[in-house]
């Protein structure tokens, strides 16, 4: 699989937390300005919590949901086991302005590719034609051991050809790791996505949880910039 590049033609921002700073994409030559949620109206947001099967935190929902809540967000909640491939399948579709992505991810390889996680069992007969064209894969939750459950996962081929509609501008933090690859980034900003956010390697549940409310605090409360968040 060829990796892919920047898209010249969005007008569109990759931020990673930690390590990488603000990069922005070009139009025309001319810089993007720094974006903020708070420079559009904005009403959905969604929290989506995949993690919540092996490592809930009801304190995490309850602060996040308090602070969209607080800035004029109607927030939506879906737990591990909604997070499907016909959940992601669909997220574009429902509007929202900012979501969250409480996700296992890792990077494959073989794919070039960045894999987000569903709690869906893998099985080969499912999603056969998306398989052949590896937008769903097998994935497993590190450390493996033999035995142990294997999920379906979307890759970013996923994001670009499988997801229905498009993203209407919206901000997505993705919190899981490795969630900064451009391959993901690429792909989120392509399908529509006005800024994109996530770290440059690994990072445990309980590290993305306090960076990410911090991150919608320094956004939505103090209204900063992404770059400056």
């Amino acid at each position: 699989m060829k990796r892919s590049g920047p898209y010249n033609k969005f007008t569109r921002a990759v931020v990673g937390i930690g390590f990488l700073g603000l990069l922005a994409y070009f139009l025309q030559g001319k810089r993007v300005k720094p974006y903020s949620p708070l420079a559009a109206s904005l009403s959905k947001a969604a929290i989506v919590d995949h993690l919540s099967i092996e490592w809930p935190h009801p304190a995490f929902v309850k602060e996040c949901t308090s602070v969209l809540e607080g800035a004029g967000y109607q927030a939506d909640y879906y737990k591990g086991e909604q997070v499907t491939v016909e959940f992601y399948r669909n997220l574009p579709i429902h509007g929202y302005k900012l979501i969250l992505l409480r996700v296992h991810s890792a990077y494959i390889h073989k794919y070039l590719s960045l894999a987000m996680f569903t709690s869906e069992p893998y099985s080969k007969e499912r999603y056969v034609y998306e398989q052949l064209r590896n937008r769903v894969a097998s994935g497993y939750i590190e450390p493996y051991h033999e035995g142990d459950k294997r999920y379906m996962v979307i890759t970013d081929k996923f994001v670009r050809f499988s997801m229905e509609g498009s993203f209407d501008g919206t901000v997505i933090i993705m919190m899981g790791c490795t969630g900064i690859k451009r391959c993901a980034a690429t792909a989120f900003l392509h399908k529509g996505a006005k800024a994109y956010i996530g770290w440059d390697g690994i990072v445990s549940a309980r590290h993305t949880d306090r960076a990410t409310v911090q991150l919608l605090k320094h956004l939505l409360v103090e209204k900063q910039t992404i770059g400056n968040a």
